[in-house]
C-alpha cells in the first residue's frame, strides 16, 4: 500500500470556511479573505471580499464564490473579479461548473440559477428542494439530491425536466466523480453506484460499518471520506488521519488538503508527490553544502595566501593542502 503524508501545513488568521483547487493552485477563504497558493501552499495573491465567503468552485482557471447572498466570478491568474457579481434573496445555497464552462447554483427558494462562464445569468427553473449539487452525466444532465433524499436527473434545456432516477432514499451523497458517487442509505451503509439518466449502471455497497459521513473526496487512490468525527479514511486502503479539522477539498489527482476551525491547513500528497518533494530537498541540500564548500574553499585560499605574504611558508603549504592545492614555496598557485 502507497501511504500518502502531509508534505506542508500552513498557518492562516481566523477560521478557513472553503477550500478549492484548481489546475494553477488553491483557493483559501478565511474571514472576508481569498488567498490563492501554488501546490506547496506559497501565497500568489490575497483579496479581501465585502462578505465571508463559504463556498468555491474552480471552472478552469475561473473561481465561482459564493458570499453573503451573492456570487462572483475571479481569474485565479490575476487575483481580478470579473464584474460586480449577482445576487438573489436569501442567497445562494450550492454551486457546481458546468462542463464545457458556466455555473449552475441553487438557491434557497427551490430554483435553479444558470450562468455562463463568466457568471453573467441566462434563466432560472423550478428545482424543487436541494440537498446537493451531485454532479454531470453530460452537460445537460444534472444530478441532484433532493430535498426528500432522493436521487434526481434535471435535464437543462430549454424544454427542462427532471425524473427521479429510482425509488431508494439516501440521507447522504457525495459528489459525482469520475462517475461514480457514494450514497449511504438509511441503515448507515455506504453504497457506489454508477448513474445514468433513469437509474444505475451498477451499484454495490463498500461498507457496512455504521459511520456517519460528512463529506468526501476522490484522488488518484480511489475515494476518501470525512467523517462527523473528523476522520479522513480511504475506502479502498484503509489509511487514515485524524483530528485534520472539516474543511476537505482535492485535485481529483495527487492532492487533497484539510483544514480545521483555527486555521491551520495541511496539504497531503500521494507517493510520488511525497518522493518528488524529498528528491528536492535532497537537491537542494546538496546544492546548499556545494555552496557552502565553495565558500569555504575561497576563505582558506585567501588565508593561505596572506601567509604566504607573510613568509609562513608552513601554514601556507598545510592550507593549501587542505583544499587540494600543490604548494611549491614561492610560487602562487590556485
Amino acid at each position: 500500500m502507497e501511504k500518502w503524508e502531509v508534505i506542508s501545513s500552513h498557518k492562516f488568521e481566523g477560521v478557513i470556511t472553503s477550500i478549492e483547487f484548481n489546475e494553477f493552485g488553491i483557493v483559501i477563504s478565511n474571514n472576508k479573505n481569498l488567498y490563492f497558493t501554488d501546490f506547496e501552499g506559497n501565497q500568489k495573491w490575497k483579496m479581501k471580499m465585502p462578505f465571508k465567503p463559504y463556498k468555491i468552485k474552480a471552472n478552469e482557471n475561473l473561481l465561482g464564490i459564493l458570499m453573503g447572498n451573492g456570487f462572483v466570478v475571479i481569474d485565479s491568474n490575476t487575483g481580478k473579479q470579473l464584474h460586480e457579481g449577482r445576487s438573489t434573496q436569501g442567497g445562494f445555497s450550492e454551486i457546481i461548473n458546468r462542463p464545457g464552462g458556466g455555473w449552475i447554483l441553487s438557491d434557497r427558494k427551490e430554483q435553479l440559477h444558470i450562468f455562463n462562464q463568466k457568471g453573467y445569468g441566462i434563466k432560472r427553473l423550478f428545482s424543487g428542494k436541494i440537498r446537493k449539487l451531485v454532479g454531470w452525466i453530460d452537460r445537460e444532465h444534472l444530478i441532484i439530491h433532493d430535498g426528500d433524499g432522493s436521487l434526481r436527473c434535471l435535464r437543462l434545456k430549454a424544454d427542462s425536466t427532471q425524473r427521479q432516477i429510482e425509488d431508494n432514499i439516501w440521507s447522504w451523497a457525495s459528489e459525482l466523480k469520475n462517475g461514480e458517487v457514494l450514497v449511504q442509505s438509511l441503515d448507515g451503509k455506504i453504497w457506489k453506484g454508477k448513474p445514468n439518466f433513469s437509474g444505475w449502471d451498477s451499484i454495490e455497497m463498500i461498507e457496512e460499518n455504521l459511520f456517519e459521513p460528512f463529506k468526501s473526496i476522490w484522488t488518484e487512490g480511489g475515494w476518501w471520506i470525512l467523517n462527523m468525527e473528523n476522520k479522513i479514511f480511504n475506502i479502498t486502503t484503509k489509511q487514515e488521519f485524524i483530528g485534520f479539522g472539516d474543511i476537505i477539498a482535492s485535485n481529483s489527482d495527487n492532492l487533497f488538503s484539510v483544514a480545521d476551525r483555527n486555521g491551520i491547513m495541511r496539504i497531503i500528497g500521494s507517493r510520488k508527490i511525497v518522493d518528488k518533494k524529498n528528491e528536492k530537498i535532497t537537491f537542494e541540500y546538496e546544492k546548499r553544502k556545494y555552496s557552502l564548500n565553495s565558500e569555504k574553499r575561497r576563505n582558506i585560499f585567501k588565508i593561505a595566501k596572506i601567509a604566504e605574504m607573510n613568509n609562513d611558508f608552513e601554514k601556507a603549504n598545510e592550507l593549501f593542502k587542505s583544499i587540494g592545492i600543490e604548494y611549491n614555496r614561492g610560487e602562487e598557485n590556485e
